[in-house]
């Protein structure tokens, strides 16, 4: 039986917030949607947790794999999914406005556009909010627009986002294009959203914060190796891409899209120092990326990188992103 929206929440190892993320959707005043929570080889209380709902709630279903990572648990979602729209929803996160579902309905009435997007906020792991961290306003005058209009303002203002948590998006596109999230890595987001905005023809906006997105504290050195290593081989190979496209001459939103690689190129300089000889390599052949650089943020690191060089630029921007982990600390202390 169809429903309208599915909402799919990979979980692992999350019993600490996994109740609080279901309920935040359970407690949505439009119910017609199913939730997928996707057990990706939890070891503790989490699917217990998970288990004790779905027999309290018809509309909650578990679905299991090996431990794979969330690219893997999202893709085995989407597999199960029946809904028009989907909404990826992290189960250490959770929903703030009760009544997402609902506007995003009524948004979609209006105009079947293929993505809605919606506001989020940062938090703490004790739930404070990192309100520092709060963008702007969406694009606004129309309830639809197509996305050539709004692609370039979105990367300036950093309204994209790296995430698939705060987009609703039409399954028929991403079952038609295929749109799957890359499995064994880490910041497999990046790469979706890219895919995503590579197929999407209209875009709404609900210009309502809904979402927590809980800021952790910093992982291990492995896992910050393997994050920035994968982080990089994506810049590389979607610079590929798209020089290919433009030589063929079929590279719609080149220019959006090459302010969004200058971004994540930019944080790829922070981590340098993670980072194996290739991808060194790499980010020395690929500075070029920072020429397209559209938010202010990016377009500050190029201009110090032509004064200062790439060295000292991967240095600053490294300091950076330490000062801005000590503020989030702090936050969580405060």
């Amino acid at each position: 039986m169809a429903v309208f929206y599915s909402v799919i929440i990979p979980f692992y190892n999350t019993e600490k917030y996994i109740d609080q993320c279901l309920r935040s959707v359970l407690e949505q005043s439009f119910q017609d949607y199913e939730i997928i929570a996707v057990n990706d080889g939890s070891t503790d209380a989490s699917e217990q947790i998970v288990s004790r709902l779905a027999a309290q709630y018809p509309a909650v279903s578990v679905k299991r794999i090996g431990h794979s990572g969330a690219g893997a648990a999202r893709n085995a979602g989407m597999e199960a999914a029946r809904g028009e729209y989907v909404i990826f929803l992290d189960a250490d996160d959770y929903w703030t406005n009760p009544h997402l579902l609902e506007h995003i309905h009524d948004k979609l009435q209006e105009h079947k556009a293929d993505l809605v997007m919606f506001q989020m906020d940062k938090y703490t792991e004790d739930g404070k909010v990192l309100k520092k961290y709060r963008k702007g306003a969406f694009p606004s005058g129309k309830a639809c627009f197509r996305l050539d209009e709004v692609y370039e303002t979105l990367v300036t203002d950093g309204q994209v986002l790296a995430s698939s948590c705060n987009k609703c998006v039409r399954r028929g596109l991403l079952k038609n294009s295929d749109i799957r999230f890359q499995e064994g890595g880490l910041a497999e987001d990046i790469d979706w959203v890219l895919q995503l905005f590579s197929h999407v023809e209209s875009i709404s906006f609900l210009d309502e914060i809904s979402y927590a997105y809980r800021q952790h504290q910093k992982g291990s050195a492995s896992s910050n190796t393997a994050g920035a290593e994968y982080q990089a081989r994506m810049v590389k190979d979607w610079a590929a891409k798209q020089k290919q496209k433009q030589k063929l001459g079929k590279a719609p939103n080149a220019r959006a899209i090459s302010g969004f690689l200058a971004f994540e190129y930019g944080i790829c300089l922070g981590y340098w120092q993670y980072l194996s000889p290739e991808m060194k390599k790499m980010i020395r052949s690929h500075r070029y990326l920072l020429d397209y650089a559209l938010d202010k943020k990016t377009k500050l690191i190029q201009r110090f990188c032509r004064i200062f060089g790439l060295r000292l630029t991967c240095l600053a921007v490294r300091f950076y992103l330490f000062l801005r982990r000590l503020y989030q600390l702090w936050m969580s202390a405060g």
